[in-house]
Protein backbone atom coordinates (compact mmCIF):
# COMPACT_ATOMS: atom_id res chain seq x y z
CA UNK A 1 0.00 0.00 0.00
CA UNK A 2 1.38 3.43 -0.76
CA UNK A 3 0.53 6.80 0.31
CA UNK A 4 -1.72 8.90 -2.49
CA UNK A 5 -0.01 12.15 -3.54
CA UNK A 6 -2.68 14.01 -2.52
CA UNK A 7 -1.49 13.13 1.41
CA UNK A 8 1.78 14.30 1.36
CA UNK A 9 1.50 17.04 3.45
CA UNK A 10 0.10 15.48 6.22
CA UNK A 11 3.32 13.12 6.44
CA UNK A 12 4.61 15.32 9.19
CA UNK A 13 1.14 14.56 11.30
CA UNK A 14 1.96 10.58 10.72
CA UNK A 15 5.84 10.80 11.53
CA UNK A 16 5.36 13.09 14.59
CA UNK A 17 2.27 10.70 16.31
CA UNK A 18 4.84 7.94 15.12
CA UNK A 19 7.66 9.30 17.00
CA UNK A 20 5.75 11.25 20.29
CA UNK A 21 2.84 8.21 20.56
CA UNK A 22 0.30 11.19 21.69
CA UNK A 23 -2.07 13.63 19.37
CA UNK A 24 -0.65 16.36 22.28
CA UNK A 25 2.71 15.46 22.04
CA UNK A 26 2.62 15.71 18.58
CA UNK A 27 0.95 18.80 18.09
CA UNK A 28 3.21 20.50 20.77
CA UNK A 29 6.12 19.47 18.53
CA UNK A 30 4.45 20.87 15.34
CA UNK A 31 3.47 23.79 16.59
CA UNK A 32 -0.12 22.91 15.63
CA UNK A 33 -3.59 22.66 17.70
CA UNK A 34 -4.34 18.83 19.01
CA UNK A 35 -7.26 18.69 16.80
CA UNK A 36 -6.00 19.92 13.65
CA UNK A 37 -3.17 17.11 14.26
CA UNK A 38 -6.25 14.72 14.84
CA UNK A 39 -7.97 15.78 11.83
CA UNK A 40 -4.88 15.11 9.41
CA UNK A 41 -4.34 11.49 10.78
CA UNK A 42 -8.39 10.63 10.10
CA UNK A 43 -7.87 12.32 7.06
CA UNK A 44 -5.10 9.91 5.78
CA UNK A 45 -6.59 7.07 7.16
CA UNK A 46 -9.48 7.39 5.15
CA UNK A 47 -7.51 7.92 2.41
CA UNK A 48 -5.65 5.09 2.92
CA UNK A 49 -8.78 3.15 3.68
CA UNK A 50 -7.42 1.70 6.97
CA UNK A 51 -6.71 2.35 10.68
CA UNK A 52 -2.94 3.57 11.54
CA UNK A 53 -3.33 3.72 15.61
CA UNK A 54 -5.46 2.48 17.57
CA UNK A 55 -6.10 4.03 21.24
CA UNK A 56 -4.03 2.80 24.69
CA UNK A 57 -3.81 3.72 28.09
CA UNK A 58 -1.22 5.93 27.70
CA UNK A 59 -2.02 7.39 24.25
CA UNK A 60 -1.68 5.41 20.74
CA UNK A 61 -0.64 2.55 19.93
CA UNK A 62 0.62 2.34 15.91
CA UNK A 63 -1.18 -0.50 13.75
CA UNK A 64 1.75 -2.98 11.87
CA UNK A 65 0.63 -1.11 8.67
CA UNK A 66 1.64 1.99 10.52
CA UNK A 67 4.92 0.76 11.47
CA UNK A 68 5.29 -0.39 7.12
CA UNK A 69 4.61 3.38 6.52
CA UNK A 70 7.01 4.90 9.16
CA UNK A 71 10.14 4.16 7.13
CA UNK A 72 9.01 5.11 4.12
CA UNK A 73 7.29 8.12 5.11
CA UNK A 74 10.40 9.38 6.86
CA UNK A 75 12.85 9.26 3.35
CA UNK A 76 9.88 11.16 2.06
CA UNK A 77 9.77 13.87 4.50
CA UNK A 78 13.79 13.92 4.90
CA UNK A 79 13.68 14.51 1.30
CA UNK A 80 11.73 17.27 1.51
CA UNK A 81 13.75 19.29 3.48
CA UNK A 82 16.44 18.63 1.55
CA UNK A 83 14.84 19.87 -1.70
CA UNK A 84 13.76 22.99 0.30
CA UNK A 85 17.20 23.70 1.66
CA UNK A 86 18.71 23.21 -1.80
CA UNK A 87 16.43 25.87 -2.98
CA UNK A 88 18.10 27.80 -0.29
CA UNK A 89 21.47 27.37 -1.63
CA UNK A 90 21.77 30.83 -3.57
CA UNK A 91 24.34 33.39 -2.27
CA UNK A 92 20.91 35.57 -0.79
CA UNK A 93 19.61 34.36 2.44
CA UNK A 94 16.22 34.00 2.17
CA UNK A 95 13.60 30.93 2.62
CA UNK A 96 12.29 29.21 5.72
CA UNK A 97 14.56 28.15 8.77
CA UNK A 98 12.40 26.25 11.58
CA UNK A 99 14.35 26.98 15.15
CA UNK A 100 13.14 25.43 18.35
CA UNK A 101 13.29 26.19 21.71
CA UNK A 102 12.00 26.14 25.18
CA UNK A 103 8.72 28.20 25.49
CA UNK A 104 10.25 30.40 28.24
CA UNK A 105 13.40 31.62 25.98
CA UNK A 106 10.66 32.02 22.57
CA UNK A 107 8.65 34.60 24.67
CA UNK A 108 11.85 36.08 26.87
CA UNK A 109 14.82 36.21 25.26
CA UNK A 110 14.65 34.98 21.53
CA UNK A 111 12.55 37.68 20.22
CA UNK A 112 14.97 40.58 19.73
CA UNK A 113 17.50 38.12 17.89
CA UNK A 114 14.93 37.10 15.52
CA UNK A 115 14.30 40.87 15.11
CA UNK A 116 17.79 42.07 14.24
CA UNK A 117 17.87 38.47 11.84
CA UNK A 118 14.88 40.02 9.94
CA UNK A 119 16.40 43.69 9.79
CA UNK A 120 19.73 41.74 7.86
CA UNK A 121 18.09 39.58 6.34
CA UNK A 122 13.94 40.78 5.26
CA UNK A 123 14.03 37.72 3.36
CA UNK A 124 14.35 34.87 5.52
CA UNK A 125 11.09 33.39 7.52
CA UNK A 126 11.61 31.81 10.80
CA UNK A 127 9.23 29.07 11.80
CA UNK A 128 9.59 28.94 15.70
CA UNK A 129 8.96 25.79 17.45
CA UNK A 130 8.12 26.92 21.15
CA UNK A 131 8.40 23.48 22.83
CA UNK A 132 10.00 21.95 25.68
CA UNK A 133 9.75 19.00 24.39
CA UNK A 134 13.29 18.27 22.35
CA UNK A 135 13.10 18.45 18.58
CA UNK A 136 14.61 15.51 16.62
CA UNK A 137 17.46 17.51 14.48
CA UNK A 138 18.02 14.41 12.70
CA UNK A 139 14.80 13.82 11.37
CA UNK A 140 14.83 17.45 10.19
CA UNK A 141 11.72 18.67 12.83
CA UNK A 142 14.02 21.86 13.18
CA UNK A 143 16.90 23.17 11.55
CA UNK A 144 18.43 24.99 14.15
CA UNK A 145 17.68 24.51 18.01
CA UNK A 146 19.02 26.26 21.24
CA UNK A 147 19.16 23.51 23.79
CA UNK A 148 19.26 24.00 27.47
CA UNK A 149 20.28 19.87 28.17
CA UNK A 150 23.34 17.92 27.91
CA UNK A 151 23.28 17.49 23.87
CA UNK A 152 22.58 13.62 22.96
CA UNK A 153 22.13 13.25 19.15
CA UNK A 154 25.30 12.90 16.74
CA UNK A 155 25.70 14.52 13.32
CA UNK A 156 25.39 17.85 14.75
CA UNK A 157 27.01 21.08 14.69
CA UNK A 158 26.66 22.97 18.10
CA UNK A 159 28.29 25.62 19.93
CA UNK A 160 28.23 25.54 23.35
CA UNK A 161 27.47 28.78 24.85
CA UNK A 162 28.08 29.77 29.23
CA UNK A 163 25.71 28.70 31.32
CA UNK A 164 22.44 30.20 31.93
CA UNK A 165 22.55 31.26 35.56
CA UNK A 166 19.21 30.67 37.46
CA UNK A 167 18.41 32.10 41.14
CA UNK A 168 15.54 32.90 43.09
CA UNK A 169 14.21 35.92 42.34
CA UNK A 170 10.86 37.72 43.34
CA UNK A 171 8.93 41.05 42.71
CA UNK A 172 10.08 44.29 44.81
CA UNK A 173 7.12 44.35 46.44
CA UNK A 174 7.77 41.46 48.11
CA UNK A 175 10.89 41.57 49.93
CA UNK A 176 10.00 44.97 51.45
CA UNK A 177 10.26 44.58 55.27
CA UNK A 178 10.54 40.76 54.87
CA UNK A 179 13.12 38.53 55.78
CA UNK A 180 13.42 36.41 53.04
CA UNK A 181 14.03 32.38 53.65
CA UNK A 182 12.87 29.61 52.21
CA UNK A 183 11.13 28.35 55.46
CA UNK A 184 9.18 32.04 55.63
CA UNK A 185 8.54 33.00 52.30
CA UNK A 186 6.08 32.27 49.72
CA UNK A 187 7.47 29.64 47.10
CA UNK A 188 6.60 28.78 43.67
CA UNK A 189 7.52 25.57 42.87
CA UNK A 190 6.85 23.10 39.66
CA UNK A 191 4.63 20.59 40.31
CA UNK A 192 5.03 16.88 38.94
CA UNK A 193 8.55 17.40 37.63
CA UNK A 194 10.12 17.57 41.27
CA UNK A 195 13.43 19.01 40.02
CA UNK A 196 13.03 22.23 42.42
CA UNK A 197 13.09 20.09 45.62
CA UNK A 198 15.96 17.83 44.32
CA UNK A 199 18.13 20.47 43.63
CA UNK A 200 17.65 22.23 46.65
CA UNK A 201 18.09 19.25 48.40
CA UNK A 202 21.35 18.58 46.19
CA UNK A 203 22.49 21.80 47.69
CA UNK A 204 22.41 21.36 51.12
CA UNK A 205 19.11 23.44 51.08
CA UNK A 206 15.80 22.99 53.12
CA UNK A 207 12.57 22.51 51.55
CA UNK A 208 9.63 25.09 50.75
CA UNK A 209 7.84 25.49 53.59
CA UNK A 210 4.79 27.97 52.36
CA UNK A 211 4.90 26.91 48.80
CA UNK A 212 1.65 28.66 47.15
CA UNK A 213 1.89 27.28 43.68
CA UNK A 214 3.07 24.57 41.48
CA UNK A 215 3.28 24.68 38.06
CA UNK A 216 5.73 22.70 35.55
CA UNK A 217 5.42 25.93 33.10
CA UNK A 218 8.19 28.50 33.28
CA UNK A 219 6.14 30.93 32.18
CA UNK A 220 3.38 30.16 35.11
CA UNK A 221 6.31 30.88 37.37
CA UNK A 222 7.47 34.07 35.95
CA UNK A 223 4.39 35.50 35.98
CA UNK A 224 3.46 34.19 39.47
CA UNK A 225 6.65 36.05 40.30
CA UNK A 226 5.46 39.34 38.66
CA UNK A 227 2.54 39.34 40.08
CA UNK A 228 4.18 38.89 43.68
CA UNK A 229 2.63 35.70 44.91
CA UNK A 230 6.08 34.65 45.75
CA UNK A 231 9.59 33.68 45.52
CA UNK A 232 10.83 31.52 42.56
CA UNK A 233 13.30 30.67 39.89
CA UNK A 234 14.08 32.24 36.64
CA UNK A 235 16.43 33.06 34.17
CA UNK A 236 18.82 36.18 35.66
CA UNK A 237 18.71 37.71 32.55
CA UNK A 238 14.92 37.61 32.60
CA UNK A 239 14.92 38.51 36.20
CA UNK A 240 16.86 41.57 35.68
CA UNK A 241 14.87 42.89 32.42
CA UNK A 242 11.75 42.45 34.52
CA UNK A 243 12.67 44.37 37.58
CA UNK A 244 12.93 41.08 39.94
CA UNK A 245 15.01 41.53 43.07
CA UNK A 246 17.22 38.72 43.53
CA UNK A 247 16.84 36.97 47.25
CA UNK A 248 19.14 34.00 48.60
CA UNK A 249 21.86 35.38 45.89
CA UNK A 250 24.59 32.52 47.59
CA UNK A 251 22.08 30.19 45.10
CA UNK A 252 23.42 30.19 41.33
CA UNK A 253 22.17 26.80 39.47
CA UNK A 254 24.32 27.10 36.03
CA UNK A 255 22.34 25.98 33.03
CA UNK A 256 23.97 24.53 30.27
CA UNK A 257 23.08 26.47 27.03
CA UNK A 258 23.85 25.58 23.13
CA UNK A 259 22.96 26.14 19.65
CA UNK A 260 22.44 23.25 17.10
CA UNK A 261 21.62 22.28 14.10
CA UNK A 262 22.56 18.91 11.61
CA UNK A 263 25.36 19.32 9.77
CA UNK A 264 24.28 18.46 6.47
CA UNK A 265 22.83 22.14 6.98
CA UNK A 266 26.08 24.13 7.66
CA UNK A 267 25.91 25.21 3.94
CA UNK A 268 22.72 26.16 3.78
CA UNK A 269 23.41 30.10 3.70
CA UNK A 270 19.91 31.03 5.53
CA UNK A 271 20.54 27.96 8.27
CA UNK A 272 23.72 29.47 8.78
CA UNK A 273 23.00 32.60 9.12
CA UNK A 274 20.32 31.89 11.89
CA UNK A 275 22.95 29.46 13.68
CA UNK A 276 25.56 32.37 13.49
CA UNK A 277 22.80 34.94 14.92
CA UNK A 278 21.93 32.90 17.24
CA UNK A 279 25.23 32.22 18.68
CA UNK A 280 26.62 35.79 18.49
CA UNK A 281 23.55 37.21 19.95
CA UNK A 282 22.11 34.50 22.49
CA UNK A 283 25.08 35.67 25.49
CA UNK A 284 23.76 39.31 25.74
CA UNK A 285 20.35 38.37 25.82
CA UNK A 286 20.89 35.75 28.25
CA UNK A 287 22.63 37.76 30.63
CA UNK A 288 20.22 40.64 30.67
Amino acid sequence: MSIPLTSLDLIPAFCAVMERGSLSAAARALGLSQPTVRRQIETLEAELGARLFTRAQNGLTATPLAERLYGPAQAVLSGAYSLRRLVDQGNEVAGVVRLTCPRVMAVHVVPPLLAALHVRHPRLLIELAATDSTEDLLHRAADVAIRTAPLTQKALVARNLPAVDLGLFAAPELTVGRDVTLETCPFISDDRAGRIAAGLAARGLPEPRNVVLRSDDALVQIAAIAAGMGVGFCQAGIARRLGFVRVLSELSVPMPCAVAMHEDQRDSPAVRAVFDGLVAGLPGVLAG
